[in-house]
């Protein structure tokens, strides 16, 4: 899944829908894709990104969403900036722009230090024997 750049700053006048929510799981997904190149296989709970306007996301979903962007941080590295994940999600509890931040800094600070490692993996190369310039 292609990332996708997150909006972090999120204040108390905007809105937040289920495409907000389908964006944080398709960057939890572009994340772990990431991370599995240096750690293995990462184990997460189902990931959904194909929320419409029907779909009313409830602290189950709230948790399990934690609970990914929480493993993906064990797995790979809290960076400095790193936001506990809030994992007691409970019914009527209401979601405001300081819980969408920390979902989308924690996914972006994750996605800038596996990106960043990624980039520095030697890969082996092929050699071409007889040519002068090597």
């Amino acid at each position: 899944m292609a990332w996708q750049i997150p909006k972090t700053n999120w204040n108390s006048q905007d809105y937040y829908n289920f495409k907000d929510l389908n964006h944080v799981e398709i960057n939890t997904l572009a994340v772990k894709d990431l991370a599995e190149v240096l750690r293995g296989n990462i184990e997460l709970e189902p990931i959904d990104f194909d929320r419409d306007m029907k779909s009313i996301p409830f602290a189950d979903v709230l948790n399990k969403i934690e609970r990914n962007i929480g493993e993906l941080g064990n797995k790979l590295y809290k960076p400095k900036g790193w936001l506990s994940p809030k994992l007691e999600w409970d019914y009527n509890q209401p979601f405001d722009f300081t819980d969408a931040n920390r979902l989308e800094k924690n996914l972006l600070l994750l996605y800038n230090y596996a990106n960043g490692n990624v980039d520095k993996i030697p890969y082996c190369g092929t050699y071409t024997c007889g040519e002068e310039v090597i």
